[in-house]
């Protein structure tokens, strides 16, 4: 029997970090856990130390059902909070360090760096596109109440205030004064 105590691989360690992270934030934060999921892919490539891991983007996106975009600003968070290390390498894929992750009181500051996640290309392209048909609607429903007021009042066709409604039939009819068809 050996008495010596059982030591985590530091890979091992990363990964229960990881996922000790997303249980504490996961429900207010659920962008989290697809960080993770892509971090957790890397891990699964490094060496025991936690060093070695080079999987390709492509890779890591048919691994984490995501596209190459979203593996990278999932990349950019984990860097930013200080998880992962990235060497680029000249025509190959990059190799990324698990970095031992420092057990701050709050944990780690993904508010601080989630925008590089949530950020994307298409999302900006809509709030732009959203923000330029409200200015258009703005500008020509300030133009038409010009126009208006111009002419002679909002509440006035050509200048002239209408007439009451000319209709007839409103009336009671002679032949049955309990009708209900007026």
């Amino acid at each position: 029997m050996s008495t010596t105590d059982h030591q985590q691989a530091p890979r091992t360690a990363w990964i229960n970090a990881m996922r000790t992270e997303v249980l504490r934030v996961g429900k207010r934060i659920p962008e989290v856990a697809k960080v993770v999921s892509v971090g957790v892919w890397i891990a699964t490539y490094a060496d025991a130390d936690g060093s070695n891991s080079f999987p390709g983007r492509d890779t890591l996106a048919c691994l984490a059902g995501c596209s190459e975009e979203t593996v990278t600003r999932a990349v950019k968070v984990l860097m930013g909070v200080g998880a992962l290390a990235r060497k680029r390498r000249p025509n190959s894929s990059s190799m990324y360090q698990l970095l031992p992750i420092a057990f701050l009181p709050g944990g780690l500051p993904w508010e601080q760096h989630l925008h590089h996640y949530t950020d994307t290309r298409q999302r900006k392209a809509h709030a732009k596109k959203k923000a330029e048909a409200a200015a258009k609607v703005a500008r020509k429903a300030s133009m038409d109440a010009v126009r208006d007021v111009a002419e002679g009042g909002a509440d006035s066709v050509h200048g002239c205030v209408p007439d009451s409604v000319h209709g007839g039939g409103s009336e009671a009819s002679g032949e049955d004064p309990d009708s209900v068809h007026g």
